[in-house]
């Protein structure tokens, strides 16, 4: 019999204030990469010590967090740390999912500034001494959306007793092994093939069925599954029009 082992436990990071009486500087040795998961509330915490490796009592000080895009040209969330055990320097952030929701999955790094008197002093967050840690945005606990894209049909003419050929814009599947391609037809009678290939504008060769329609005004779904660097979708028309088409 197998068994999965599961943790439940909250993160936790040492930080340092500049502060304290010691001559020498204590800075932090093991600085670990934070994660916020998308689709959840998350809570990370924060332990303060000084420059003498005391906790600090925090009761009084209002702590800002920054959480800021990985070039730095951005601040992305900005909240005010919850004491936990503030007598002890211990404080936590804690984000809602709502607050993630428009949040991109990417590394970030994050900052925190404490109040101090008439000062506004720095926290070190990282093994360097330094004011920005590293922080990744996750989508781990649920699967992030992915938004249908509109594939461009180049202009072409409506068949009156004739046969039009024509094809859409290449779709660049990003190495994924799933693609999905939503048509939608007004009236259309002919062929759809999907087509595959290693380059964006050579070598195509036919993925799957040969979809044939007869006066067809609906849309049809196609799942390709495989490693297809670029896909296109060939239609042969003798009726009606193909109004667009979404891929996923």
């Amino acid at each position: 019999m197998y068994s999965t082992s599961v943790y439940l436990f909250t993160q936790r990071q040492i930080v340092v204030t500049y502060s304290g009486n010691s001559a020498r500087r204590y800075q932090i040795v093991y600085a670990k990469t934070l994660k916020l998961n998308k689709g959840v509330d998350n809570r990370i915490q924060f332990q303060f010590l000084d420059q003498e490796q005391k906790k600090v009592n925090i009761s009084n000080n209002e702590i800002t967090f920054r959480l800021i895009s990985y070039d730095g040209s951005e601040v992305l969330l900005q909240k005010a740390l919850s004491p936990t055990l503030p007598v002890n320097g211990l404080t936590e952030l804690i984000t809602t999912s709502s607050e993630l929701e428009d949040i991109d999955p990417q590394f970030c790094s994050y900052s925190l500034e404490i109040d101090s008197g008439n000062y506004n002093l720095p926290v070190f967050v990282n093994s360097e001494a330094g004011a920005r840690g590293a922080i990744q945005v996750v989508n781990s606990v649920l699967p992030g959306f992915v938004p249908s894209t509109n594939v461009t049909i180049p202009s072409h003419s409506i068949p009156n007793s004739s046969t039009e050929t024509y094809y859409t814009s290449v779709i660049n599947t990003s190495d994924n092994a799933i693609l999905t391609i939503q048509p939608y037809m007004d009236g259309f009678s002919g062929t759809v093939q999907v087509q595959g290939s290693t380059e964006p504008d050579a070598d195509w060769y036919n993925i799957g069925n040969l979809y044939t329609y007869l006066d067809e005004t609906a849309s049809d779904g196609y799942i390709i599954e495989g490693y297809h660097p670029y896909v296109r979708v060939k239609f042969v028309s003798t009726q009606g029009d193909v109004t667009s088409i979404l891929a996923r």
